[in-house]
């Protein structure tokens, strides 16, 4: 199973890393088989192996493409009500900023000067494009 196989990889590029041994063939295995836009940046991160196979095996299940203004809409408001594990809401700002094409976008859910709703951080998002 594809899950399985993440995971397997994860901990051995997890392993192979603490042992500071080279893991880029581990990494562009781990690449071919998901969408995640760039798995070898996790390994990047203080996350263990738990949080990295999580978050790509979450990315992967979620639908990516063609979202709507709702959808979108949706997922900031989980993201603003911080309704779901870390991984699902970093998922989720990742595909918000994928989406609307503006890498802003988190400044708007997190750092605005005003309280925007979703609502209004989408139309303000897309209209940045």
């Amino acid at each position: 199973m594809k899950q399985e196989r993440i995971r397997k990889l994860v901990k051995e590029i997890m392993d192979k890393r603490y042992l500071l041994e080279p893991t880029d063939k581990l990494i562009m295995e781990l690449q071919s088989l998901v969408t995640f836009p760039d798995v070898g940046d996790l390994f990047y991160t203080d996350r263990g192996n738990e949080y990295i196979s999580d978050r790509i095996i979450d990315y992967e299940n979620r639908k990516k493409d063609n979202l709507s203004k709702k959808e979108l809409i949706d997922m900031v408001t989980k993201i603003q009500d911080v309704s779901g594990e870390e991984y699902e809401i970093d998922n989720l700002l990742l595909i918000v900023e994928n989406a609307a094409k503006n890498p802003d976008i988190s400044d708007y859910i997190y750092y605005s000067d005003e309280d925007l709703t979703a609502e209004q951080i989408i139309e303000k998002a897309l209209a940045s494009e």
